[in-house]
């Protein structure tokens, strides 16, 4: 009996020893990445904190098409392009985020992914994962990420290929329009040197050559309203397919790398969906198609 009741003591104290040691270890602090960020805006969800956050991290990037592989020349793009992929290695190192989700493209990337990016692939990106600069090469962010990482985080395409090639068409539009609008707006008095703009412009409209210059400016115009109007349609339309991949996704904390023009819109979105955010800019960030948009509004006023 009194070897059952000794049994018993010793039992209780290693319990209690156990429980002390338990409340004795210290909890870790909340994991801050060593990226500095502009914190830009946060989402606002009504009720309890919300089950899933995303950050939205604006980009300054080059043309999928443009090639960097191979070359030795510095783009402007750098500090922000590289900021970026640290800010997201360094999450990933701390495994603080479970998904990232790329602009630009469709589909999961995974080793069968096979689009290429700025020359840029899986399998030539793996080649370079462990060489000294890797953080520097200009492609897109994410898929930096999983060829360097793999699984260990989720990373998704949010994008519609349709849709982007519309905002480009749209884009390349404007521009066109736009060049007419500065052209005959700067020589009114339709000189020899400002005709031939004037002709081309009449038969894009298919109006007669002989159509005032008063009268032109004024379709032109008309056209750039359109083709804004339609272009920003793309753009909202991209950023409503993001939401969706969100909100298919489970995840606790994730991240958007995308361009500046979607930013706006997007969070409003994502805080309509009840996901909470956050719109960070990294450094190097330059809002150049932001100031471009603006340009064709005021041709507007």
């Amino acid at each position: 009996m009194a070897l059952k009741w000794i049994t018993i003591i010793l039992i209780a104290l290693c319990g209690s020893q156990a429980v002390a040691k338990k409340r004795a270890v210290k909890s870790f602090k909340p994991f801050a990445n060593k990226i500095h960020m502009t914190k830009v805006e946060t989402c606002h969800v009504e009720g309890d904190a919300p089950a899933k956050t995303v950050i939205i991290l604006k980009q300054w990037h080059l043309a999928p098409k443009t090639v960097t592989r191979g070359f030795k020349e510095k783009y402007p793009q750098e500090k922000n392009q590289t900021a970026i992929y640290q800010y997201l290695q360094d999450e990933v190192k701390h495994q603080a985020m479970s998904m990232i989700v790329s602009e630009g493209c469709e589909g999961t990337i995974d080793k069968e992914f096979k689009p290429t990016f700025n020359g840029w692939d899986v399998a030539s990106l793996k080649g370079q994962a462990s060489q000294k600069g890797y953080d520097k090469i200009i492609t897109l962010a994410p898929l930096k990420i999983f060829a360097k990482y793999g699984e260990q985080v989720k990373t998704v395409c949010g994008d519609s290929d349709a849709l982007i090639q519309e905002g480009n068409l749209r884009l390349s539009n404007l521009r066109g329009w736009m060049g007419f609008y500065t052209r005959l707006s700067e020589d009114r008095q339709a000189t020899e040197k400002s005709q031939v703009y004037a002709d081309s412009a009449t038969d894009l409209l298919k109006i007669p050559r002989t159509t005032g210059r008063p009268e032109l400016l004024k379709q032109i115009k008309d056209k750039i309203k359109v083709e804004l109007e339609a272009f920003h349609k793309s753009l909202k339309d991209r950023d409503d397919a993001f939401v969706k991949v969100l909100q298919a996704q489970d995840f606790k904390k994730a991240a958007i790398v995308i361009g500046g023009l979607h930013a706006d819109d997007l969070k409003e979105k994502v805080e309509k969906a009840g996901i909470g955010c956050e719109v960070l800019e990294p450094p190097g960030y330059q809002n150049d198609d932001e100031k471009l948009i603006q340009d064709f509004q005021k041709a507007l006023e």
